[in-house]
């Protein structure tokens, strides 16, 4: 009877207690999804303008709209920046649902990447999750800014292109802490994602590539540049067009491998890079042949692999001839394979000159039916 009146007792307590000292009430937060970095309105005045991309609730019973808006504040620093932004703002700003940064061209040209950075590469938990992409011939606010034709924000539409970057080869996919790390491994190189602002059109269009020397942003690849680099450094699922007199034929590419052998040859560094792939035949424009043929196969097969061999050395040739720096990973195989001998080499003055030999095997594992 005594612990029944002790629990009767205690029972209003427990309802009165709060479960967390801490909660929060979402309806005075803030949340940042996006953050874009550009060159500030005067220079003079200040570092840099941020861009803000907001989440702004609606009731779902209002229909389709942005749900997000942008704010952009003249700065020193992305820390100085968010205290003005949260002057104007009744809700405290909270970077926790931050999914993705954008840097402008001008900016990335102009500052190095670690000043730019370097408040996020301060927030372990918050660098983790975010996508990265460089915008070419415009701001990073022009982005954050535009309405989407699938998503309702423009960090949505980044996010979403990224869990699909696997299936197309003319894109480059690198996120914020990957594209940091390879800077810091090849002391400011690295190979970056690109989005372009079609003219008239309300859309994100990410192909091509950035690429970056000396921690700061130095050259742009196309699409094509890009699928010929990818052989080196992707996974990538690819689609080979390879034409023989007026005769084109089409190869999807299912799987590939692809390996760098380091050689060290009284002192000169050379590479041998071998690459395999299965796929099949899609399409065949002008003579067709006859695939159930072992001899046509292997002719198609010859034809592909000269294929890739030649976008692969026309990678190869604009890392090293046109813009010297090594973007594809090649440091990365010498220090691992060839690690005392890696550390006597002068990489950046060896790189541009240094052997690259390319191997390439296809295997057409299916032609489909065609009458």
């Amino acid at each position: 009877m005594r612990n029944k009146l002790r629990l009767l007792c205690l029972l209003p307590l427990l309802i009165l207690t709060p479960g967390c000292w801490d909660l929060r009430d979402v309806n005075s937060i803030a949340f940042v999804l996006g953050v874009g970095i550009d060159v500030p309105s005067n220079p003079n005045s200040a570092k840099y303008k941020v861009t803000f991309q907001l989440a702004q609730p609606i009731p779902s019973h209002e229909g389709p709209t942005t749900e997000s808006f942008v704010i952009s504040r003249d700065a020193d620093s992305i820390l100085q920046a968010i205290q003005l932004a949260q002057a104007g703002l009744s809700r405290r700003i909270s970077l926790s649902h931050l999914r993705a940064v954008v840097i402008g061209e001008d900016i990335a040209r102009r500052e190095n990447f670690q000043d730019l950075i370097n408040y996020l590469l301060r927030e372990p938990d918050l660098a983790l999750q975010l996508r990265l992409v460089f915008v070419q011939n415009a701001q990073a606010r022009d982005l954050l800014d535009t309405t989407q034709k699938f998503e309702k924000r423009p960090t949505a539409t980044l996010v979403g292109m990224g869990r699909f970057s696997e299936q197309i080869a003319i894109i480059r996919t690198r996120d914020f802490l990957d594209f940091f790390s390879d800077l810091k491994s090849s002391n400011g190189t690295a190979y970056g994602s690109r989005a372009l602002l079609p003219k008239g059109e309300n859309l994100i269009l990410r192909d091509g590539a950035a690429i970056f020397k000396d921690w700061k942003l130095a050259a742009w690849l196309n699409d094509e540049e890009v699928q010929a680099a990818n052989w080196l450094v992707e996974k990538n699922q690819a689609v080979v067009v390879a034409k023989r007199e007026e005769n084109t034929y089409t190869y999807e590419v299912r799987k590939k491998d692809t390996t760098f052998k380091p050689i060290i040859n009284e002192g000169n560094p050379s590479i041998l890079v071998k690459v395999t792939s299965e796929g099949m035949v899609m399409e065949e424009y002008g003579k067709y042949l006859d695939l159930s043929n072992p001899e046509n196969i292997k002719e198609m097969e010859l034809l592909f692999a000269e294929t890739i061999a030649q976008q692969i050395k026309t990678a190869i040739d604009k890392s090293q001839k046109e813009l010297k720096a090594d973007y594809l990973g090649f440091h990365k195989a010498f220090r691992r394979h060839e690690p005392k001998a890696y550390k006597t080499l002068n990489w950046s003055e060896v790189y541009p000159t240094m052997p690259i030999e390319v191997e390439v095997e296809c295997k057409i594992k299916a032609y489909g039916l065609r009458k």
